[in-house]
């Protein structure tokens, strides 16, 4: 394997009488197609493990954060089986068999109405795209770089297709379709490898695959995720999903014309940590950074990959599992300092990925390496025109609907999505979208709302619903990260937003209210969307939910009534987490605002558990000039909370 130009027997490079040259591009050719295709369909899976895992395993099964972790290790060690196998079996039947148990689960992941069954099938095509990567990079160096750099493409231009929902989450025979063809193109491309011999790099360049893990956490929590984007720097989601495919294309060339130059490579991974640093602000600096960032991503990917110079598979399958374990841990230390007290915040974590990421890409730039360019693989041109196509087409959202009713009452919501997760573990955004249609509210007060992340397949939640209802007036304001907080739907307009984040009082979550005037048939009207601490201490929580959360609430609704000043009319709706009777919600009635089931509800108005409602925590409550002509429970599975719907009139 002299140069590392490719492991393919000369003799498999002459089909049909080519070349030698022209046989070596053309395996290249299904090399990266091959590599594409597999990381698109098996970055999804990864995407949806680790959204089953917190929705399904933690929140459906119970199990608890820290159990998680070995469960969710599994899938990424168990990747090491198809490098074994090769051992045994020749490379290109060890590809094929990857490549059938990743479309195989993925299909049947498609398929499968069970939460159970898509958790396992996900893992196991986790399983199946860790082992193939170590495979496919015995394909040639130039296959895995170019050929994770399609994939990403691909997996960009399909969530813009979807308006940032992964096929995965999409019901119906096109999602499936679509996933089929996918899948078809792997098995034949797979197929049509022809005899290529193991090989591999040496273990000490190999330990640049290991930066895998900080690249695919950068990758997919910022750079690749058009909601927490679109929040920073205000561009509309369609626009920047067309973006992110835009500059991913820009990458692939990027990484073909820098990826062996030292010092670009060192500049790459410096921008790309910078862009991640200064990923909650400020916007206009994100922006610039961005614009950068993304394609000199493609840059440092390339610095990562070493040559093949060896002809072994294990250093390369070592360091890439390592590199797939290292994306959970990090996935993890993003998420648990919500549970547990890790001594560190999201934010501290985010940052720590993105410096682990310039570590990796700096010590690769040190490594000794050709300055050269290479040339654009042949089939680029037409890549670049398929994928920009298809955001385009996402940016064709529902129509408007007619207007919305001109007297009063009004019907206002609250309602607590859990990320658009339903009591199943699994996400149904057109369930989540028809609970509000057909309640006939007309505006919206919503908690747990996420624009991107990791436990969400970065799905944004806000786009989503804005384009579904087809409703304009969209406001939100992330209060724990940026992408994950309270929002605002409405028919009617609004002005004078407000985003005020409430005291923290030593809770993980930091939680916050939003406001805005709402230009109501009746006159404006103050409109406040709020998400109080569900727990404090989870030993005194278990005795005396009251006494542990009182402290917290005490301080968090000072704040929402000081801001509120009194202004009247007003509506305060939101997830209180807190009972009818105790002394927070006594509180809020004493400083004057008034309690719509109260007034006017029949039964005991439960709202959580959806799946065993025995609690009511969710309100709409009015100013006194109000006056509530009904209220009612809309009871779904579509989230863990039910909605609330109160008419409201005068004022």
């Amino acid at each position: 394997m002299p140069g590392g130009r490719g492991a393919w027997s000369a003799e498999s490079s002459r089909p049909g009488g080519e070349g030698v040259g022209s046989g070596i591009m053309r395996e290249a050719r299904v090399g990266w197609l091959l590599t594409g295709l597999v990381f698109s369909l098996g970055i999804e899976m990864a995407r949806f493990h680790f959204g089953s895992l917190g929705w399904y395993q933690r929140d459906t099964v119970g199990i608890g954060a820290l159990d998680l972790i070995p469960i969710a290790m599994i899938p990424f060690l168990a990747g090491m089986l198809f490098p074994v196998l090769s051992r045994w079996l020749s490379l290109r039947y060890s590809l094929i068999l990857g490549s059938l148990v990743l479309v195989v689960s993925r299909i049947a992941n498609q398929i499968a109405a069970d939460p159970a069954v898509d958790h396992w099938t996900s893992g196991v095509a986790v399983a199946a795209l860790v082992g193939l990567l170590p495979l496919l990079l015995s394909l040639g160096r130039e296959v895995l770089v170019v050929g994770v750099l399609v994939g990403i493409t691909l997996d960009s231009a399909i969530k813009g297709l979807g308006s940032t929902v992964d096929l995965a989450y999409r019901p119906g025979l096109g999602a499936l379709a679509a996933t089929v063809v996918l899948a078809a193109g792997v098995v034949y491309l797979a197929a049509t490898v022809s005899n290529p011999t193991r090989s591999g790099p040496h273990w000490v360049p190999a330990l640049g695959l290991v930066g895998l893990g900080p690249y695919l956490f950068v990758q997919y929590q910022v750079l690749q995720s058009p909601g927490w984007i679109s929040e920073l720097t205000t561009v509309p989601t369609g626009l920047v999903a067309v973006a992110i495919t835009s500059l991913n294309l820009v990458g692939i060339w990027a990484a073909r014309l820098f990826g062996r130059s030292r010092a670009m490579v060192a500049i790459a991974s410096l921008l790309v940590g910078a862009a991640v640093i200064f990923a909650e602000g400020p916007g206009w600096l994100f922006a610039v950074l961005l614009i950068v960032a993304i394609p000199a991503a493609g840059i440092v990917w390339a610095g990562l990959v070493p040559d093949t110079r060896g002809i072994a598979v294990t250093p390369a399958a070592v360091t890439l599992i390592a590199g797939a374990v290292l994306f959970l841990g990090i996935g993890f230390g993003y998420y648990l300092p919500l549970d547990l007290d890790l001594g560190f915040t999201q934010a501290q974590a985010r940052i720590g990925g993105a410096a682990l990421l310039v570590v990796f890409g700096l010590t690769a730039a040190l490594a000794r390496r050709p300055v050269v360019a290479e040339p654009v693989l042949p089939g680029i041109p037409l890549l670049v025109s398929l994928s920009l196509i298809l955001p385009v087409f996402g940016l064709l959202g529902a129509g408007s609907l007619p207007a919305p009713p001109d007297a009063g009452p009004v019907r206002y919501m609250s309602y607590n999505l859990h990320q658009g997760f339903g009591t199943a573990g699994e996400m149904d955004v057109a369930a989540v979208a028809g609970v509000i249609e057909d309640s006939g509210a007309t505006v919206v007060g919503l908690q747990e709302v996420a624009r991107a992340g990791l436990l969400n397949a970065n799905t944004d939640l806000v786009h989503l619903l804005g384009e579904r209802l087809g409703w304009e007036h969209v406001v939100f304001f992330g209060t724990t990260d940026p992408v994950w907080g309270n929002a605002i739907l409405s028919r009617y307009p609004l002005a004078g937003v407000e985003r005020q984040l409430l005291p923290r009082v030593g809770t993980p979550y930091q939680r916050g209210y939003l406001a805005a005037a709402v230009a109501t048939p009746e006159g404006e009207v103050l409109f406040i969307s709020t998400h109080l601490q569900h727990i404090n201490d989870p030993d005194t929580h278990d005795e005396d939910p009251e006494a542990d959360l009182y402290p917290v609430h005490h301080e968090q609704l000072a704040v929402v009534i000081e801001e509120w000043a009194s202004s009247q009319p007003a509506v305060l709706v939101g997830d209180l987490n807190a009972r009818p009777g105790w002394r927070q919600v006594d509180e809020l009635l004493e400083a004057g605002w008034a309690d719509s089931w109260a007034e006017a509800g029949s039964g005991d108005g439960y709202t959580s558990n959806a799946a065993d409602p025995r609690h009511r925590i969710d309100y709409v409550l009015h100013t006194p000039d109000l006056t509530t002509v009904s209220v009612e429970v809309i009871e779904s599975q579509a989230s863990d909370h039910f909605a609330v719907v109160a008419d409201l009139t005068g004022g």
